[in-house]
């Protein structure tokens, strides 16, 4: 799989330019939006959007090539958390990345089944 230069994201018009929504390509959780970027196209608008706004918010798989936030990557290995899952209970729900203050097997918020090492997701 070829890696993306961006993250997933969706571009909204505005009078004032372009705002650009980054999403994490794993959980789907929204990750950031812009203020309205005004550039000569919308592809030079994304990157602008994107070098100054949305790259801060992700980190890159270096095993499948996605752009996936902070609580659904295992940083010990630089890979997203279905590459290379925790090997102890997750501190973060890999669906919706709220943080988990109590493992219970289920994540309060959004009710997904939290993986752990070795086991296959169920959703």
């Amino acid at each position: 799989m070829g890696a993306q230069k961006t993250a997933a994201y969706k571009m909204i018009s505005d009078a004032g330019g372009n705002r650009y929504k980054f999403y994490c390509e794993l959980s789907g959780a929204l990750a950031c939006t812009t203020e309205p970027i005004r550039a000569k196209t919308p592809e030079e608008g994304l990157q602008i959007a994107w070098e100054t706004v949305g790259r801060k918010h992700f980190n890159f798989c270096h095993k499948c090539g996605r752009w996936v936030i902070d609580a659904v990557y295992n940083a010990d290995v630089w890979e997203c958390v279905e590459c290379a899952p925790y090997e102890t209970e997750p501190n973060y729900c890999k669906s919706c990345g709220i943080k988990i203050e109590k493992p219970t097997g289920k994540c309060p918020a959004c009710g997904h089944k939290l993986v752990y090492e070795g086991e296959e997701s169920k959703k």
